[in-house]
């Protein structure tokens, strides 16, 4: 038995931006699906759909496009089933691969913050509609080799994005409504090459303010930073006054607390370590781990504890499947990792590894025996 873990595919509809390309992730996630075998599970720890992408803020979206002088049709809501029908309209080969694996081996979701939605009622529906047999969960806990391995999003770390509607949600509202649209009808300022994706494909979402500094002419980025700043407080992610504040100081201002908040991957690697240690519990009631596996924060990680003695534990950060962007114009990070935790010679062994071509393993962690 061959316990697999993938986490943050970001599965969304066709549109202005996506991070999921059934092309390219699409057909290595089939790929793997392929793989498993009767007595497998797949785990899919978090942000497996994108919804609050496909959602627009709720509040003051047409004064931002009348502002910036972009032309604006409002988007009807939409049901958590419709929502899906969407998703899997725009990735068929990725639904269709893992509505069939779920039809011969165990599949597990974990919410995370972009599909918050799978806590809701009629959540199963939605996804038997889509062909999609799974369980769901915000924790797992599996015995593996005599140890514990504890599974969680771990959004539920990140003060932004722990609650539903909270300011990280807002800002994707905000991105992938706003901010694109605006960026397509606009276009760059002459010998700039700027690629509106690169702009949901950036971790922090808020270095968005950077990068567009570089591909606007000074004047119209003046024009779209108070605009969006606006729109940011219609919608509660700050104050109106701390809006017109950050307007006065400038975006550079805004870009130096961007850059001083920007390790939430390191602050999770840290709590992950208190956690191993028994220094922290974990949430939604979970054991004490041997093995902590975590998403969220968009970057592999990998940290092995020696605080117990010879007993060794582990934390993983399983990264993403989305291309992932630092700034306007480096080189996107094309990883598509996969963790694997299986028994052999009664010993819990894991591996991480790369599953895109070209990939290859990425580490390895086996359990001292007890």
């Amino acid at each position: 038995m061959t316990l697999y873990v993938a986490s943050d595919l970001h599965l969304d509809e066709d549109g202005n931006a996506k991070l999921f390309d059934d092309e390219r992730q699409g057909k290595r996630l089939a790929a793997l699906c392929g793989q498993l075998r009767d007595g497998d599970e797949l785990i899919l720890l978090g942000d497996i759909f994108d919804f609050t992408a496909m959602t627009p803020p709720p509040k003051g979206l047409a004064r931002f496009f009348e502002t910036l002088e972009v032309p604006y049709v409002p988007r009807p809501d939409r049901e958590l089933k419709a929502l899906c029908a969407a998703v899997l309209q725009s990735n068929p080969v990725a639904l269709r691969a893992l509505g069939e694996l779920s039809q011969r081996v165990p599949v597990t979701l974990v919410p995370g913050n972009h599909d918050r939605h799978l806590g809701d009622p009629g959540v199963r529906e939605a996804l038997e509609s889509i062909g999609l047999r799974a369980s769901l969960s915000a924790c797992c806990a599996r015995t593996i080799g005599g140890r514990q391995v504890v599974l969680l999003h771990g959004h539920e770390f990140d003060k932004s994005n722990k609650d539903a509607h909270g300011a990280g949600e807002v800002l994707t509202n905000a991105l992938h409504n706003a901010v694109i649209p605006f960026l397509l009808h606009q276009g760059a300022r002459r010998n700039v090459k700027m690629n509106p994706d690169r702009v949901v494909a950036l971790r922090p979402e808020e270095s968005v303010l950077t990068v567009l500094q570089r591909w606007l002419p000074e004047k119209t980025f003046r024009k779209f930073f108070h605009a969006f700043l606006r729109l940011l407080a219609e919608n509660g992610l700050l104050p109106r006054a701390a809006s017109w504040l950050a307007m006065l100081v400038s975006a550079d201002g805004v870009r130096r607390r961007v850059a001083h908040g920007d390790n939430l991957w390191e602050s999770s690697g840290a709590l992950a370590v208190e956690v191993l240690r028994g220094k922290r519990e974990l949430p939604h009631g979970a054991p004490r781990p041997d093995a902590l596996v975590l998403g969220h924060t968009h970057v592999v990680d990998w940290a092995v504890d020696d605080a117990r003695g010879p007993d060794d534990a582990l934390y993983v950060n399983l990264g993403t499947w989305t291309e992932r962007a630092f700034d306007a114009s480096s080189p996107a990070d094309m990883t598509l990792p996969v963790l694997e935790l299986c028994e052999r010679d009664g010993r819990l062994t894991v591996l991480l590894r790369d599953v895109q071509d070209g990939g290859g393993d990425l580490q390895r962690f086996e359990a001292l025996s007890r």
